[in-house]
């Protein structure tokens, strides 16, 4: 097992009607947003922290406050840190992070990077070791990097909030 992110599109509405609600409560709406098949998601699996890792080259307890890449990563409204990580974006905020994601070149911040530097920093998942996955881990990230650019993209064109889950 390991510790994977998720990231979903809701409304603003769903999103203050998460806040109120208790840890309880709140789990078991965020366990049936993970049940539905219809949700528009990302999944970035394991590369969550990694990616977060390219994005502010930071860990994710250095970063910054309102750092658009950070908070496009972990989200920005923290809900619940017990159980699960949980992170809501309001739709005001996920345009500015569309922003920041499209001002990013992150194949350059990519290829900056040695495997090394991602083992000093202890960014999970552990994989920093393997030289002969070095291309493959490379490829992987990219493509996680593509896929949540598109996933904010449509968030904003919509006008949806985002829901970011991480346990």
């Amino acid at each position: 097992m390991g510790m994977y992110a998720g990231y979903y599109r809701i409304s603003d509405t769903e999103l203050e009607q998460l806040r109120q609600l208790e840890e309880r409560a709140l789990l078991k709406r965020v366990e049936e947003l993970t049940e539905d098949e219809t949700a528009e998601t990302c999944d970035l699996d394991k590369m969550w922290d990694a990616l977060h890792f390219v994005l502010t080259g930071d860990t994710l307890s250095d970063t910054a406050d309102h750092d658009p890449l950070s908070e496009a990563v972990c989200g920005s409204d923290f809900l619940l840190t017990q159980e699960m990580h949980v992170g809501g974006i309001p739709a005001r905020r996920v345009k500015e992070i569309v922003q920041a994601l499209h001002e990013v070149d992150f194949a350059a911040r990519l290829a900056a990077l040695q495997m090394s530097d991602f083992a000093a920093a202890e960014i999970y998942p552990n994989i920093w070791d393997r030289p002969e996955e070095e291309d493959d881990i490379r490829a992987e990230l990219q493509e996680c990097f593509a896929d949540l650019q598109a996933f904010y993209d449509n968030a904003a064109e919509q006008g949806n909030a985002v829901l970011v889950m991480i346990g």
